[in-house]
């Protein structure tokens, strides 16, 4: 403000007053209000910076943990197709030695030469459909010590000209230190032109119980296979999945991220152990700064990392850090716009910007408002389109977080029922605490399966099963809404149906449950279901027990017809071992080389009744079936070694690897081993009996006018005189001495119309030693003596 001052004569200031009528202490007082405005603003800074940083290191431990999580979860699932893939590998591995013609090799020492046997030719075929068999195998060698020759698939090889044999050092090694069977990981396989492929060995030293070993099995596995395992990465980041050895060394790099020394971080992390707690190691690798997940496989020692740039998982944290520093510069701002402005006006652009917040379209008419110069009136409305944007922005972010909500809890509670006891915790924090997740102490798991399905069902196993699943969790969650707290999970074979209940509730009603969901599937779907229950427990960090406890039901079930509600076992029982069927084995050989259809069905089913109610693991079912597969297959060589005319085209290991149940397995040995092997051997045995019928009849059209008998004939075709007289009875419906005598009775006609031999000189040429013999014989069989023949038929 200005003031005015008038002077007179005396040249003395009068004052009359100010402009606007305010006196100097109303300039005072409201500079002094705009100062403390401006303070107050200032301080504003404090709660704003303080909230801010609470509310980005929050955020940052949450998308750590989230990255931990998804990355584990990533890893187990890889670790266990790893894992399983190996054991796989071992087991066709065990089972290719025991075959006859393996037995052979490991036998032969240093003469004869191997590549003067034929057995070595059928060998390099077993090889050929072995490593065909599994699409994870590269190569399969059979190493001979005594020889020093590798048969593979296609050659024999001299082992000093062989290309590929930096396996046999360790191979060494381990008949050094007794070991039954090793994995090299990883190994430099040797090539033509130098070149080089990194693979996975395995070495089965043979024989099993050995002092120095004769030969060895050596399998190469792809690492190639192991990277096509892992199809994509938390947050849809360029991540990496690094593969390492026990000691270290990279067998798999995985991913777009691209390292020049893996080794490096291998040799960092299996020095020490995977870290604890809910948050990933941060490391700084050459590729930059990384979260990093290991585990460590308890199988095979595989320790597997996950890595994630820390940029692209923590990104969404880092908008949230400069919109914290943006809003700190534009309070600063504002308290030193207010500290030189007018107050007044300030106040109404901060009153509209308010307004705006709160969804108002413009200020009340009946509060006096001061207009606003261009530069005021632009200036606010810039802040209210940035406001306005930011607020939409803000409403998109909470619909997508409404979106992902459902695969959140999708993903936490498969979590919880796979037994990771900390993946709920974060679900349950975004849960308001007055309307738990579940209310009630008791948790209860059931596991609905689609059964089998004919040609006309409405729904198909395999295409449509999917779609069944869904309609069941849907039908389960409806029924089961208001009676209690009820979450589903859909897997690709089948529903869990978690259910929250009261303790007193638990015993009766579990049962009832799973009674009413499967006759509610039945009737809408017009499709069965066998659903089984699991134990109630008290602990949600135990829900996998009741997960596991419904799926060892569910599978003791499968032999069965379905549509049945069945329960788990309240404690698990002991597995009592239960020795190999050989009885039924030597029984069903038996009934197969006899060609009797009957009693091999009948030999075959005891055998699986026998492993099935056993209450076996169906791993070592699946091991004994392999095991009669093997008994047949080498039964049925002994009649064709290479088995291509009775198995045309087709691999039965690799077949069988294929089999998942007890059942399929049945009818697959029913139908596609013992139906064309038995017809097979009875093919022979038509052709065999129609071949011993020819020889036997030209050796006696060769051999009737001398000494001869049912014993000269057989031990002439090398088979015993018993089955000589049984396929002759069989094939000419009279015995030998029958057919030999009508044979010598026609030879003695046509001599007697033809010649004017007499009786004894025709007796002698027939195989008769005197006329008496043969008087005597020709009237028991033509009425007549051969006299009174000669005659009639002359006459």
């Amino acid at each position: 403000m200005k003031a005015f001052f008038w002077y007179n004569k005396a040249e003395k200031p009068i004052h009359f007053g100010t402009k606007n009528g305010d006196t100097p202490m109303n300039l005072v007082r409201k500079l002094i209000r705009q100062r403390q405005i401006a303070l107050l603003l200032l301080f504003s800074i404090i709660p704003v910076l303080g909230f801010g940083t609470f509310s980005y290191y929050t955020s940052l431990r949450l998308i750590e943990a989230e990255v931990k999580r998804t990355s584990e979860v990533a890893i187990a699932q890889m670790k266990e197709q790893v894992d399983q893939l190996l054991r796989q590998i071992e087991e066709v591995t065990g089972q290719f030695s025991l075959q006859a013609g393996m037995l052979q090799f490991v036998k032969i020492q240093e003469t004869p030469l191997l590549g003067t046997l034929q057995s070595v030719n059928e060998l390099r075929r077993e090889l050929a459909n072995f490593s065909s068999s599994i699409h994870a195998v590269d190569s399969v060698y059979l190493y001979h010590r005594k020889q020093q020759l590798v048969l593979t698939s296609n050659l024999l090889f001299d082992l000093n000209s062989f290309p590929d044999s930096s396996w046999l050092p360790t191979l060494r090694q381990a008949g050094i230190e007794r070991k039954s069977k090793l994995w090299i990981t990883p190994r430099a396989m040797g090539g033509d032109a130098g070149k080089s492929l990194e693979a996975l060995t395995y070495l089965l030293p043979l024989p099993y119980f050995y002092e120095e070993p004769d030969a060895a099995l050596v399998v190469n596995v792809k690492t190639g296979v192991i990277a096509d395992m892992i199809r994509s990465f938390p947050f849809d980041s360029r991540g990496g999945l690094l593969v390492f050895s026990p000691t270290g060394q990279t067998i798999v790099e995985a991913g777009k991220l691209r390292l020049t020394k893996p080794d490096a971080i291998g040799a960092l992390l299996a020095a020490g152990s995977s870290p604890e707690g809910s948050l990933p190691v941060k490391l700084d690798t050459e590729a930059g700064e990384m979260y990093v997940t290991t585990e460590r496989s308890a199988a095979y020692g595989f320790l597997y990392a996950m890595l994630i740039p820390a940029e692209a998982a923590s990104h969404n944290a880092q908008l949230l850090k400069i919109w914290i520093v943006a809003a700190t510069v534009a309070l600063s701002l504002l308290s030193l716009f207010v500290a030189y402005f007018n107050v007044r006006r300030f106040q109404s652009g901060l009153r509209s910007i308010f307004l705006t917040l709160r969804g108002k379209g413009e200020v009340n008419g009946d509060e006096d408002q001061e207009s606003f110069d261009a530069d005021y009136a632009a200036g606010f409305t810039r802040i209210e389109s940035g406001i306005a944007a930011l607020l939409k922005e803000m409403g998109d972010v909470r619909s997508q977080w409404s979106s992902q909500l459902p695969v959140l809890r999708d993903h936490f509670l498969l979590s919880a029922l796979l037994g990771n006891n900390a993946g709920m915790d974060p679900w349950l924090r975004q849960k308001p605490v007055e309307t738990p997740l579940f209310p009630d102490p008791v948790f209860c798991v059931l596991v609905a399966e689609m059964d089998a399905t004919g040609e006309n069902a409405r729904f198909r196993s395999g295409e449509d099963s999917r779609l069944f699943l869904f309609a069941v969790a849907n039908i389960s969650q409806e029924l089961m809404k208001d009676k209690f707290a009820t979450e589903t999970v859909v897997s690709r074979q089948h529903v869990a149906v978690i259910l929250n209940m009261p303790q007193h509730e638990t015993e009766r009603e579990t049962v009832r449950a799973a009674e009413t969901i499967r006759y509610a599937v039945a009737s809408y779907l017009k499709q069965t279901v066998t659903i089984s229950v699991g134990r109630p427990i008290t602990d949600f960090g135990e829900l996998s027990v009741s997960y596991q406890d419904a799926l060892h039901a569910l599978q003791e079930n499968w032999p069965k017809a379905g549509n049945e509600v069945v329960r788990g076992s309240q404690e698990q029982e002991a597995l009592v071992p239960v020795p190999y069927p050989a009885e039924c084995e030597s029984a069903l050989l038996a009934a197969i080389r006899e060609g009797n259809r009957v009693q091999a069905a009948q030999e075959l089913n005891a055998f699986f009744d026998g492993l099935n109610g056993s209450r076996l693991p169906f791993a070592l079912i699946k091991t004994y079936a392999m095991q009669l597969l093997v008994s047949v297959i080498r039964l049925l060589q002994e009649y064709d070694p290479d088995l291509t005319k009775t198995f045309p085209g087709r691999s039965l290991y690799a077949e069988f690897a294929q089999l998942n149940a007890s059942p399929s397995m049945c009818e697959w040995f029913s139908e596609t081993v013992f139906a064309p092997g038995i017809d097979f051997l009875n093919g022979l045995k038509r052709l065999r009996m129609e071949m011993i019928m020819e020889r036997t009849k030209k050796l006696i059209e060769e051999r009737y006018a001398q000494d001869l008998s049912l014993q000269l004939v057989a031990d002439q075709l090398s088979i015993s005189p018993s089955y000589l007289s049984e396929l002759i009875k069989q094939h000419w419906g009279e015995t030998f001495i029958a057919y030999v005598t009508r044979y010598r009775i026609s030879k003695a006609k046509s001599l007697l119309l033809k010649t004017e031999l007499n009786i004894a000189d025709i007796a002698v040429e027939i195989g008769y030693g005197n006329a008496t013999h043969l008087i005597r014989v020709f009237k028991k069989s033509e009425g007549m003596t051969p006299g009174e023949y000669r005659l009639q038929s002359r006459s």
